[in-house]
């Protein structure tokens, strides 16, 4: 992945796990997620977050304020990181561009166990009239709604900042 990139940060249903995924565009046009930011126990994500964010000046870092991952939103703020929250709306529009990217093989993940262990688990459930990732799985899925997040952010930074080129 070179380039800009944005971020999508997530806790576990559980609390055990928190995940910061990396999402940009590749050299072969795809949208790469990248898990290697962080995955680990929700009490370091944001020491992470911030060391990620002051070195790699991302375009956006998405966070469900909604979710368990809400608890994130205040605490970035206090190391100087201003998150986008996406509405319920928001979150099932998310949800339908990743899988449509998905179906239509536009999107490319490094094969990061957890990440692998996430898709392969997933479950949807109703938001918003659509649908969202159901997080109180038996699997972790913050990586998966990490790596949701991460893209959409990035996704909205290049429809505004090249009007004319929506890349999905």
């Amino acid at each position: 992945m070179s380039g800009e990139i944005a971020f999508g940060a997530a806790i576990s249903e559980n609390r055990q796990h928190g995940s910061i995924v990396a999402a940009g565009r590749s050299q072969d046009g795809r949208i790469l997620i990248d898990l290697s930011p962080f995955y680990g126990h929700p009490r370091l994500l944001v020491a992470r977050m911030e060391a990620l964010y002051f070195k790699h000046d991302p375009v956006d870092v998405v966070v469900n304020a909604k979710a368990q991952s809400g608890t994130l939103v205040r605490q970035l703020a206090e190391v100087g990181i201003i998150v986008t929250e996406p509405s319920s709306e928001d979150v099932a529009v998310m949800h339908g561009e990743f899988l449509d990217m998905l179906g239509d093989g536009k999107l490319q993940q490094l094969g990061q166990k957890p990440m692998t262990d996430a898709v392969r688990a997933a479950q949807q459930r109703p938001l918003a009239g659509a649908n969202a990732w159901e997080p109180r799985l038996e699997t972790d899925q913050s990586p998966l709604v990490a790596a949701t997040g991460a893209v959409w952010g990035f996704l909205r930074w290049e429809a505004v900042s090249a009007p004319g080129v929506w890349a999905i």
